[in-house]
């Protein structure tokens, strides 16, 4: 089977794994300034799970913990099918930009 024969559906399916992984991460960083996560638990409110915020604790319910704590389940295996895409399918042409380099300025 010739995997590389159709180049713009792998690159579709990098796209679709790539941005929202990206997002996701994004998302799970940006938990160390949201300013609502309060620095006192809440266990009226579930913020029972705290968050070493860079040496004070914040308190985050049990979505934002699990959130945080399934990151690197999620990323590790993303970045390895993303990888191995690119290895094997190469969607975005590396290998031959690699060997070829690029084509001169006035070429048609």
């Amino acid at each position: 089977m010739n995997f590389t024969r159709n180049k713009a559906f792998w690159k579709v399916i990098t796209g679709l794994i790539f941005f929202p992984t990206f997002a996701y991460v994004m998302l799970v960083i940006s938990m160390f300034w949201w300013p609502n996560i309060p620095s006192t638990p809440r266990p009226d409110e579930g913020r029972i799970y705290p968050l070493n915020n860079h040496g004070s604790y914040t308190y985050m319910n049990r979505r934002e913990y699990l959130m945080q704590e399934a990151t690197p389940f999620v990323v590790v295996p993303v970045l390895a099918a993303l990888a191995a895409i690119n290895y094997l399918v190469d969607p975005f042409d590396n290998e031959r930009k690699r060997i070829y380099g690029r084509a001169p300025h006035d070429f048609r």
